[in-house]
């Protein structure tokens, strides 16, 4: 607050209520009034002669006439010309005043006849915005040339003696008082008044005097900075990293616009963070820029910690600005939550610098610790979301902002293919990418991507990704309440030979907190070996592995998934076993390796069994079955036997084996998962050949 240039030490009690400043100037001098009075004298004389008494002799008479003047002047002498007004005429107007401050009212009453005379002061008013009890008078009586009577000098007059006291002057002589006006309750803008009459006691003894009684009017105004203080976070804290920091700007503004504008000086900003933030750096000058004739102030060390700052002595003229920049990490004590972590700034302000009087401001982005409303006609807004300010003197800040991104990569899925899936019988993969984190993910290009590749590094080979057929679907909310959509084509671009996909390309508003995104992909197989090693009885089977890859600040780590596919289709076993008499009653062991020692006419018994190797839970059926065996295999050493060829199935039927006269063969419709279809025939080995 700008201060005023009169002594505050100046407390007792005094003024009296006030009135209001008149539109008619008051006269600055009394009229006089001139009385002639005559001297006449003359001298006389007795003596003796030798003893004896002499006539009295009389002096001529001598006559001399006096000219009596009585008048008076009373002066309002404060420098109020940048107000509109001048010194020496009969108002003081638009003295400056903080709320419940003193304005200092400077009068001079001059005895400008030439007699002495008896002056009566009355301070009188009713403006209820200042305060008699705590007001006082100052009063020092000067001679004519100027030099002041020290004994009758009076500092801090209570009211009760200044008012009605009554000063007798010689001529020239003159009194020049300091009215030190406390105003009470008055806010911002509001105008205070008061008067000072001073009563000739000749004149008003004199019922042809002009006037025996003259008045000056004083007016003050209550002015005070209009703070604005606006908080607002530059970067996020990332609370996966204990070592991140976030960046807080004060804009502490005193705006110059309002009527009744001052300066603020020797101001305290003070800033406490809330628990689990502390500074990340000791806070320096440089963190704090100005504007203008602005000051830095000085950093309060006496209450040097990390949990926040106190910076005193700052002034901030009107219309100017001073900006606070610090950077905060995790720590301190107390549990950091980030939704109610509202960092709250405070600005005070003793408006008149002086202990004494109750006007000490509290400015504060937090309405609950702020007195704003005792001082200005009209209460502030705090905003506490981020809001800018919709007036001047509003404030603003913001919850802590944080990046806490969590994101898991599930669903690791095992599927079946025949060894030529042709594009009907491609199998698809779905794994969920689901955001755990507080923010939304993916709305930025290149902040969320993911890969898929095949495992082995061999491209193409038995099973291949088919990349052009990825899709992803939204669940918005992951429940399955979020309104999930239909898949969505996503497509890779090239990056070093890799095809990367970009949420953002097939989602460009991210997943929101909760939200799942189902990525499905395709695989497909041309002539993929049964069994690897060939010659084994191990299924093929080929991995390949979706990877999440995160980006930017707060980024978790790249998570992946490892999906599998096996080829499964149809194991074809041919097994053997020898019918000594050929009638079926002496037949041997069935197996798949070689027989020696059979002998001619006896018979061999062919059994073949067709069997779907895939799951009942992730397999296919196989349709329009053909087993065949061509009767130029054994033709030569052997004899096929009529009616022999039998097939049986695990389900559907009845099925008929049959020699068409190159083969014996058999239809199966339809052999679901884990079914086996077996043809079986017979034949005699020749006895002559």
């Amino acid at each position: 607050m700008k201060s005023n240039t009169f002594n505050y030490s100046l407390l007792a009690v005094g003024v009296a209520a006030v009135l209001g400043i008149s539109t008619t100037a008051n006269a600055a001098k009394s009229g006089s009034t001139t009385t002639g009075v005559e001297i006449t004298n003359k001298a006389s004389a007795s003596y003796n002669v030798s003893g004896q008494t002499q006539p009295v002799v009389e002096s001529n008479e001598v006559k001399i006439t006096v000219s009596e003047q009585v008048s008076f002047s009373l002066v309002a002498e404060n420098d109020d010309t940048a107000a509109g007004g001048k010194i020496g005429d009969d108002a003081n107007i638009k003295e400056a005043v903080a709320p419940n401050g003193f304005a200092a009212f400077r009068h001079t009453l001059t005895n400008t006849g030439n007699r002495e005379d008896t002056y009566t002061i009355t301070l009188t008013g009713n403006d209820p915005k200042y305060d008699p009890a705590n007001s006082t008078v100052s009063y020092k009586i000067y001679n004519a040339a100027g030099v002041e009577d020290t004994t009758r000098a009076v500092d801090n007059a209570p009211y009760t003696v200044a008012n009605g006291k009554s000063f007798p002057l010689e001529k020239g002589h003159y009194i020049k008082f300091t009215i030190n006006a406390k105003t009470i309750n008055n806010k911002g803008g509001d105008s205070q008044q008061l008067t000072i009459s001073a009563e000739s006691t000749v004149l008003a003894a004199n019922p042809a005097a002009p006037t025996s009684s003259l008045t000056n009017t004083n007016n003050s105004f209550t002015r005070l900075p209009t703070f604005g203080i606006v908080k607002t976070i530059t970067n996020a804290l990332d609370l996966n990293d204990n070592s991140d920091t976030a960046t807080y700007q004060i804009v502490v503004n005193n705006d110059g616009n309002t009527a009744f504008s001052t300066d603020a000086t020797d101001i305290t900003i003070t800033d406490n963070l809330p628990a689990g933030l502390v500074l990340s750096e000791a806070l320096t000058a440089t963190n704090i820029a100005i504007t203008g004739q602005a000051t830095k102030g000085t950093i309060d060390t006496s209450s040097a910690g990390d949990d926040g700052f106190n910076i005193t002595g700052v002034n901030i003229p009107a219309g100017q600005s001073v900006t606070i920049t610090f950077k905060v990490k995790k720590g301190g004590t107390g549990t950091l939550v980030p939704a109610t972590a509202i960092n709250h700034v405070k600005v005070t302000d003793d408006l008149d610098n002086n202990p004494a009087t109750n006007n000490t401001l509290i400015d504060s982005t937090d309405s609950t610790a702020e007195n704003v409303s005792t001082f200005y006609t009209t209460d502030d807004v705090d905003n506490v979301n981020g809001e800018t300010p919709a007036s001047a003197g509003d404030d603003s800040t913001v919850p802590l902002l944080t990046i806490e991104r969590a994101l898991t990569l599930t669903g690791v899925t095992t599927r079946e293919i025949a060894p030529t899936s042709g594009t009907a019988g491609q199998v698809t993969h779905q794994t969920v990418i689901t955001n755990n984190g507080q923010d939304r993910e993916g709305d930025t290009a290149g902040e969320l991507t993911f890969t898929i590749n095949d495992n082995d590094g061999n491209t193409p080979d038995a099973v291949n990704i088919v990349f052009d057929t990825v899709t992803i679907t939204y669940d918005a909310d992951g429940a399955g309440s979020g309104a999930p959509g239909q898949p969505i084509a996503i497509s890779p671009t090239l990056v070093g030979g890799i095809n990367v996909y970009d949420i953002k390309t097939a989602l460009p508003n991210g997943i929101a907190p909760t939200g799942t995104v189902t990525i499905n992909y395709k695989v497909s197989s041309t002539n993929a070996p049964f069994f690897t090693p060939l010659n084994s009885t191990t299924p093929t089977t080929e991995n390949t592995v979706v990877t999440l890859k995160p980006a930017n600040e707060g980024a978790p780590a790249s998570a992946t998934v490892t999906d599998s596919t096996t080829v499964r289709g149809l194991l074809l076993v041919k097994k053997q076993a020898i019918d000594a008499d050929c009638t079926g009653t002496s037949v041997g062991t069935f197996v798949t390796t070689d027989i020696t020692g059979a002998s001619p006419g006896e018979c061999i018994i062919y059994r073949i069994e067709a069997q779907n190797t895939s799951t009942a839970a992730l397999g296919f059926n196989i349709t329009d079955l053909v087993v065949s065996d061509l009767l130029a295999k054994f033709s030569a050493e052997a004899d096929y036997v009529d009616g022999s060829a039998t097939t049986t199935a695990s389900a559907g039927g009845p099925y008929t084996a049959t020699n068409n006269g190159t083969a014996i063969t058999t239809t199966v419709d339809t052999l679901a998962p884990q079914g086996t279809a077996t043809m079986q025939f017979k034949v005699k080995i020749k006895t002559a050949r």
